[in-house]
């Protein structure tokens, strides 16, 4: 049906669907063309086979028949407005007439033409506040308003389904955009580490060796935490390093306390060491709590080497720890503990984790002296050696603080002494 915005228009409507008796018109059907024209009409043979002609009764009288290669689509109307045609044409055209129409609409489903009933009650009268209601206005300030006119005066704008304001979109487009980039970035990053295994090698190498986008960075970390082979970690530690962004610093401080192999905690240290960022201890000082006494005691060797003395305090806590050792249950369960590293790898303090099989086996606590913490005390400490001496360390601590605070001058509180 088709929407009349005014009244003379809305009139026009009502008066062009009026026949003798109230008779209700047929429905029109529209067939697109492949030339791009449209007819319209009652399509008679709606079930008809693929490759049969259609059937065409005409509006003015009349049939046509088209072949299958001349339509292009047939769009059917919903047969409800045969019926909602026949109402139509005998409402009247006034607040109450059109508010029985806008009823009678909803029942049935069919809101565009509610919608059009609605426009007309507020024509008709513009103050009438249930259709101002139903057509989405709030009365403010006196002045019926939409909420759409509502939230674009206040400077809002629909994204999305949602209202917004201009600079939350700015945002989630550019948010979408680095997004969209990312996932590029491991496409690309990806194809070259499959080249890798192939003649072109060196170009892939050379490719993955030239990125410099820190919104890379994320494809990186996934690929690294992938990777089995200790060459090609080394080369995504080195695009990491010379990115140098907070986000690859935590890559490289994550890999360096997760990773299994002793070279690659080291590559991702010298990484750190030559960038020095900022914060960079945190993720370190984090792990001096960790359960896993491996990495515990990377986290203390890594400190001593970025060397911060604020981490000296932390460094005496974790002098000594207690972590749980699972015990094997028979002889043919393989012993895991959270304190000595087990498997591949080297056999010192900075080794691979250890691995659990076979039945659940006991746990007991064992109370470790951590090595590597010492070693970074004695290194921030610029030589000094109290062993695993936890009250020593702290009472020389303490005596470095007071001898750091700068003593009190009483005459600088006097302006009129020399």
């Amino acid at each position: 049906m088709t929407r009349c915005n005014n009244k003379a228009g809305f009139v026009g409507c009502l008066a062009a669907l009026v026949v003798s008796y109230c008779a209700p018109l047929p429905a029109d059907d529209v067939f697109v063309l492949e030339n791009g024209g449209r007819i319209h009409g009652r399509w008679q043979n709606r079930n008809k086979d693929p490759d049969e002609n259609f059937a065409i009764q005409l509006r003015e009288g009349g049939r046509l028949t088209l072949s299958p290669a001349q339509v292009q689509r047939a769009i059917v109307e919903d047969p409800r407005l045969d019926e909602y045609r026949q109402v139509a044409a005998c409402a009247e055209d006034t607040v109450a007439g059109h508010s029985e129409m806008a009823q009678w609409c909803r029942q049935r489903g069919l809101e565009d033409q509610r919608q059009i009933h609605l426009q007309r009650i507020i024509e008709l009268d513009p103050d009438h506040a249930v259709a101002r209601r139903e057509l989405g206005y709030t009365q403010i300030r006196g002045r019926w308003v939409t909420r759409q006119q509502h939230m674009e005066s206040r400077g809002f704008e629909r994204h999305a389904g949602r209202w917004r304001l201009p600079q939350d979109i700015q945002i989630i487009e550019e948010l979408q955009e680095s997004d969209r980039v990312r996932k590029d970035w491991l496409l690309k990053l990806r194809r070259w580490r499959a080249m890798m295994a192939t003649e072109g090698a060196g170009e892939a190498y050379r490719q993955v060796a030239a990125v410099a986008d820190p919104i890379a960075v994320s494809a990186l970390r996934q690929l690294l935490a992938e990777e089995p082979y200790r060459q090609v970690k080394m080369l995504y530690i080195e695009v990491l390093g010379k990115i140098g962004d907070p986000a690859s610093t935590l890559t490289l401080a994550e890999a360096s306390l997760r990773d299994p192999d002793e070279e690659i905690f080291h590559a991702c240290l010298k990484q750190l060491i030559r960038n020095q960022p900022p914060h960079i201890a945190k993720p370190y000082l984090d792990t001096l709590k960790d359960g896993n006494n491996v990495r515990l005691n990377r986290a203390g060797y890594a400190l001593g080497r970025l060397g911060d003395r604020s981490c000296i305090p932390p460094l005496i806590d974790s002098l000594i720890t207690t972590h749980y050792v699972v015990l094997p249950s028979n002889p043919n369960t393989h012993t895991a503990t959270f304190a000595r590293p087990a498997g591949s790898g080297s056999g010192g303090p900075l080794g691979g984790t250890g691995f659990s099989s076979g039945e659940p086996p006991p746990v007991i606590a064992r109370t470790v002296r951590n090595e590597e913490v010492l070693q970074s005390l004695i290194l921030l400490s610029g030589g000094v050696n109290f062993g695993f001496d936890q009250r020593a360390w702290n009472s020389w601590l303490a005596n470095e603080n007071r001898q750091a605070v700068p003593a009190f001058d009483a005459r600088r509180e006097n302006p009129d002494e020399p």
